[in-house]
């Protein structure tokens, strides 16, 4: 056997033998994913849909390279492609994590200026109607007002509950509902109080 045949020989069983101990990188999947679920689980989805729409994304291409990979015989397969992409999703999983942190925070604070703007409009509407005129031609209206009053206030109760147990979008849909018929209810205590005038 001459040199070079030997040379040769050697070198294809250096290659055959880094390719037989190239291993799929399990424990940074587990690492990457294990991330990602503790995105999802500070409300990602919710609060930072995007960020975390994008690590999704990168997570499931890390595991298509892996999939791709298993597929090949054992001596073909490489990981490199497969780490970087596990590293990015990783990257991009901590980042979705870290937006929903800060968009939950947001969101708590968005929901609690509701809540307090709904609270202030429910007593000025409270406080509207109380000095409503109640004469003939209008004290059916101002039943009506009384009534919806009594319906804002359960909708803001159920604000609150919703706030306390920190589903903050439904607070602040149901505070800016009653923000907004509470200054609905004001208008209507005014074309009152101008139809009592006028009859």
């Amino acid at each position: 056997m001459t040199k070079k045949s030997l040379f040769r020989g050697l070198a294809l069983v250096a290659a055959l033998g880094l390719a037989a101990c190239a291993q799929p990188p399990q424990k940074e999947m587990q690492a990457a994913q294990s991330v990602l679920d503790q995105a999802k689980a500070a409300g990602g989805e919710s609060y930072a849909a995007d960020s975390y729409g994008k690590a999704q994304e990168s997570m499931t291409q890390a595991k298509a390279e892996l999939d791709a990979q298993a597929g090949k015989f054992r001596l073909m397969q490489s990981y490199g492609k497969a780490k970087a992409l596990i590293a990015k999703a990783q990257a991009d999983a901590e980042k979705a994590r870290t937006d929903a942190d800060s968009g939950k925070v947001q969101a708590q604070q968005d929901a609690q200026t509701a809540l307090d703007q709904a609270k202030a409009g429910l007593d000025g509407a409270a406080g509207a109607v109380a000095t409503a005129p109640a004469g003939k031609d209008t004290k059916a209206d101002v039943e009506a007002m009384k009534g919806d009053l009594a319906a804002l206030r359960s909708t803001l109760g159920e604000a609150q509950t919703a706030f306390a147990n920190a589903d903050f979008a439904t607070a602040k849909q149901k505070a800016d509902k009653v923000k907004q018929e509470s200054a609905a209810i004001g208008a209507d205590v005014a074309r009152a109080a101008h139809k009592a005038h006028r009859a």
